[in-house]
């Protein structure tokens, strides 16, 4: 059985000598692993190796046995051209960074329409907009979305409940963030949620709430692990 559908690729994994593993989020599918056989001798032929970068967006004709196995891929044709993501310095590696994110939080995700177009449009969107350096942390809140544990904008509270994520004034054994870094969080997710005028945030504000979002993926993500972009990332936005 085959089934058509659009998928953005995570990773491209070596298999033996000449074989690959793609990993990625099919819109029909989910979370998906393909297995292509003599991946890295072919330059010719239906599935062609340069459609296989990370974070391509493509339309695929695949199998479908969906019994946990690897599956394969019968046609391929790209679903989006990307214009300068992966030659603007600041794009590409922004565009890394999220990938990373999206390999451990999508590792589990089943089929989701709305999740998928959001990502996809993400990447569209980082791929014309003039850049600006808070697009992955913008990005990373709205997943909370999708994934299902959204923090809550409409809590009363000093305090940031990690766990429950709700701001709360009852702090008792549990994850929970100092005043300051409760009062910074909110402020930015007003600006996300709430259509606010967007607060400027300087290098260490920046850095912190990226560490606060980290932290929460930590949280509700069974072994979630930290992108090892990270230091390259926190270098671009001084």
């Amino acid at each position: 059985m085959t089934i058509k559908t659009k998928a953005f690729i995570l990773t491209v994994i070596k298999y033996n000598d000449y074989d690959a593993i793609i990993k990625a989020y099919a819109e029909k599918t989910g979370f998906t692993a393909y297995y292509i056989k003599g991946f890295f001798r072919n330059k010719s032929g239906k599935i062609k190796r340069a459609f296989f970068q990370p974070g391509a967006i493509l339309d695929l004709v695949a199998g479908n046995k969906n019994n946990g196995k690897l599956e394969f891929i019968r046609e391929v044709q790209p679903a989006y051209h990307y214009k300068n993501i992966n030659t603007d310095f600041d794009k590409l590696n922004t565009s890394i960074f999220l990938r990373e994110i999206l390999q451990e939080s999508l590792k589990n995700e089943q089929a989701d329409s709305d999740l998928f177009q959001y990502i996809t449009n993400a990447f569209i969107q980082l791929d014309h907009i003039d850049f600006y350096p808070d697009f992955h942390l913008d990005f990373l809140i709205k997943l909370t979305q999708y994934l299902g544990f959204a923090p809550s904008i409409n809590t009363v509270g000093t305090y940031f409940d990690m766990e429950n994520g709700i701001f709360t004034e009852n702090i008792y054994s549990g994850n929970f963030l100092n005043k300051e870094d409760s009062l910074l969080l909110k402020e930015y997710l007003g600006t996300i949620f709430d259509s606010n005028p967007s607060i400027k945030v300087d290098q260490k504000q920046r850095q912190k709430l990226l560490q606060i979002l980290l932290d929460f993926f930590q949280v509700h993500i069974d072994a979630f692990k930290m992108p090892k972009s990270i230091k390259i990332l926190s270098q671009l936005y001084k």
